[in-house]
C-alpha cells in the first residue's frame, strides 16, 4: 500500500509538472513582447551577450541548446534565483538579483540544469521580469527557473520559503531545497505570460511574470505590497557602463556590417551596361546588267516593281548596237527583230525584192480559186 501511495504521488507530480508547460511555454517561436524596460541597453542579438559575460563565466557548448553560459566562482550547490530578493511590479513579480550579471540572466533567456556542466544559462533576447514558475500552499512560496521550451520542470528544482517571509531578501541557506513533504502541499500557478498593458502612458504588449498572490503575501508578511512601476525597478539594476558601451559597439558594427553587405553583393552582381553596336551598312545592291542583244518576247508583259526601300537608279538610254553592212549575214550574229507589223490586205500587198536579213509576210495561197480557174481553161481547150 506504501507503494502504492508513492506511486500516485509521482504521477500526481508528473501530471502537474506537465501544467508548468503551458503557464511558462514562452519559447522564442513565439510572438516576441515589445517591452525593453532597461533605458541604456537594447538586446537584439544573443551574441551580444559574449562579451559582457565572459569576465563572469565560461561559454561552453551545451548540446542541441548550442552556445551557454556558465557561472564561475560560484559555491557547491548553487543555484539560480537565490541570491536577491521580489519586487511586486505593474508586470507582476520582478527578480532583483544581487549578483553583478542579473541584469542579464535573469530578465533574459532560461536556464537548465544539464548533467555534465550543472547549472547554465541559455541566453535569448526577450526580457521579463523574472523567468519562472511558481508553487503556493500550505504557508509556503516556491519558485524554480524557467526551462527550455520542452522540458517538463522537476518537482525538485523548486526551492520555497515560508510565505511569511516572502518580502525577504532571500539567500542560498534560507532557502528550502527538494522538500518532498512541501511539494506534495503545494501546487502550480502563474508563471510569465504576455499580456497588454499600459506601460508608461503606452499601451503595448509586455510579459508580466504572475505568481503568489499579493493579497495573500500582504496578509501573511503584514505589509501590503504596493505595485512599482517596472522601468523605475528595472534601472536599478541596469548594467555597468562599460558593459553598456560594449553593446552598442557590437551593435553598430553589425548595423555597418548588414548595410555593407546589400552594397557589395549589388556591385558584384551588377551587369556591365551593353553598348548598342553600330548596325553594319550595307550598300543597295546593283541592278542587274541589261542583257545585250536578247528580245524581248513580251513586250506588253508588265515589269516587276522595284524592291521596297532601295534606291532607284535612274534608267540609262543605251543607243542600239552599230552593225557593220559586212557581217549582217553571219549566223552568229543575233539581231534584234523588230516587233511584228500588222499584215496589210492581200490586194495591197506590194512584191518587191527580198531585203537581207529581213522575213515579210506571205499571202496565203488561194487554193479554191486557182482549182477553179484551172478547170475552166481545161474546158475551153476541150
Amino acid at each position: 500500500m506504501r507503494d502504492m501511495g508513492r506511486m500516485k504521488a509521482s504521477l500526481r507530480q508528473f501530471i502537474v509538472g506537465l501544467g508548468v508547460i503551458g503557464a511558462i511555454a514562452l519559447c522564442p517561436t513565439a510572438a516576441r513582447a515589445d517591452l525593453e524596460v532597461t533605458a541604456s541597453v537594447n538586446i537584439r542579438a544573443t551574441t551580444e551577450f559574449h562579451a559582457p559575460l565572459a569576465p563572469y563565466g565560461t561559454w561552453i557548448e551545451v548540446g542541441s541548446y548550442g552556445r551557454c553560459w556558465r557561472p564561475a566562482s560560484v559555491a557547491v550547490g548553487w543555484r539560480p534565483y537565490c541570491e536577491g530578493n521580489w519586487v511586486w511590479t505593474d508586470c507582476g513579480w520582478y527578480w532583483q538579483s544581487d549578483e553583478p550579471w542579473g541584469w542579464a540572466c535573469y530578465h533574459y533567456g532560461n536556464w537548465y540544469e544539464a548533467p555534465d556542466y550543472g547549472w547554465v544559462w541559455i541566453p535569448a533576447v526577450e526580457w521579463a521580469p523574472a523567468w519562472v514558475s511558481w508553487r503556493v500552499g500550505s504557508g509556503y512560496c516556491g519558485w524554480s527557473p524557467a526551462p527550455p521550451h520542452g522540458i517538463v520542470v522537476a518537482p525538485a528544482a523548486f526551492v520555497f520559503v515560508e510565505t511569511h517571509r516572502f518580502h525577504e531578501p532571500v539567500r542560498r541557506s534560507r532557502v528550502i531545497v527538494n522538500n518532498t513533504t512541501i511539494i506534495n502541499k503545494t501546487t502550480v500557478i502563474g508563471g510569465p505570460v504576455r499580456q497588454d498593458r499600459n506601460v508608461s502612458g503606452r499601451a503595448q504588449q509586455v510579459v508580466v511574470n504572475t505568481g503568489p498572490d499579493v493579497v495573500e503575501v500582504g496578509r501573511a508578511t503584514g505589509k501590503k505590497p504596493t505595485p512599482a512601476p517596472i522601468r523605475e525597478v528595472a534601472r536599478r539594476a541596469e548594467p555597468p557602463e562599460k558593459v553598456v558601451q560594449q553593446i552598442k559597439q557590437e551593435q553598430e558594427q553589425k548595423s555597418r556590417r548588414t548595410d555593407a553587405t546589400p552594397r557589395a553583393e549589388q556591385e558584384r552582381n551588377r551587369k556591365p551596361e551593353a553598348t548598342a553596336e553600330p548596325k553594319p551598312t550595307t550598300a543597295p545592291a546593283p541592278a542587274p546588267p541589261t542583257p545585250k542583244n536578247v528580245p524581248n518576247p513580251d513586250p506588253d508583259a508588265v515589269k516587276p516593281a522595284p524592291a521596297p526601300n532601295r534606291p532607284q537608279r535612274p534608267a540609262i538610254e543605251r543607243a542600239p548596237p552599230l552593225v557593220n553592212p559586212q557581217e549582217r549575214g553571219r549566223k552568229d550574229e543575233v539581231v534584234p527583230a523588230p516587233p511584228p507589223a500588222p499584215a496589210p490586205p492581200a490586194q495591197q500587198h506590194q512584191q518587191g525584192p527580198p531585203q537581207k536579213g529581213k522575213a515579210h509576210p506571205q499571202p496565203p495561197p488561194q487554193q479554191g480559186k486557182d482549182k477553179g480557174l484551172d478547170k475552166a481553161n481545161k474546158e475551153k481547150k476541150e
